[in-house]
């Protein structure tokens, strides 16, 4: 259950999850891992600061179930935990493959799993001056962040055209491992932890892939009233 207060309605969280009201403030830019999905963020979250535990405001703000465009007519269901654990003994998300570790939403008769961010990412990009990119189920194409087809390969990219008029993936596990990533350091979505990068990684798509993220980050921002509301953003490049 999750009761919300505070002047604007949203500041402060009661939630099942902790038993401490958790507070909503700003990161500065900092990174966090989400205490209920354990994917990592960098914008708002609700905080205890006596427990040093936090959410992704969509986690805090989940909808008991939703339905997402790539998947129509299968209805998910929220819940903190998987409801049983699967045959292979981890999930994967159905949108950007990676682990499922935490809160979730979650269909069990077609086996669906998706992370709470992921499901509020955007069915469509407008990036001023760099095209548009729209979320596609693009199995068996590689991609132009990290140049392979592997097991990202088999779950949803952003496809847009590029210079040449050529159509180019890339997976959104991709574009959220740039968009936290800064030089030569690799972020993973699921962990804080950094690596060195690929050399196959360049500037150019990693500049990209944060322009994209930015602008789906302030789609979600537009929709905290309705978090998983997937919309169209436009916003200027960086």
């Amino acid at each position: 259950m999750v009761t919300f207060t505070g002047e604007d309605g949203r500041a402060l969280v009661s939630h099942s999850a902790h038993h401490h009201p958790l507070k909503l403030v700003a990161t500065g830019g900092a990174l966090f891992q989400c205490d209920g999905c354990r994917q990592i963020g960098d914008e708002l979250r609700y905080r205890c600061d006596q427990c040093d535990f936090e959410l992704h405001v969509c986690c805090a703000q989940a909808l008991a179930v939703f339905e997402h465009p790539m998947f129509e007519g299968r209805a998910l269901t929220f819940f903190q935990r998987r409801p049983a654990t699967p045959a292979g003994g981890c999930a994967l998300c159905d949108v950007c493959g990676d682990p499922v570790l935490g809160f979730l939403y979650h269909n069990r008769e077609h086996d669906l799993d998706i992370h709470p961010f992921c499901a509020t990412l955007p069915e469509r990009i407008v990036v001023e001056g760099d095209g548009v990119l729209n979320l596609h189920k693009a199995a068996g194409h590689s991609c132009k962040v990290c140049g392979e087809v592997g097991r990202r390969g088999r779950y949803l990219s952003y496809r847009f055209q590029d210079d040449d008029g050529q159509l180019v993936y890339i997976h959104v596990a991709c574009v959220l491992e740039a968009s936290f990533s800064t030089g030569d350091h690799v972020v993973q979505a699921n962990s804080t932890t950094t690596g060195e990068d690929a050399p196959r990684r360049t500037g150019r798509f990693r500049r990209f892939c944060k322009v994209a993220f930015r602008v789906a980050r302030v789609s979600y921002s537009v929709a905290t009233l309705d978090p998983v509301g997937l919309v169209t953003a436009i916003a200027s490049p960086i």
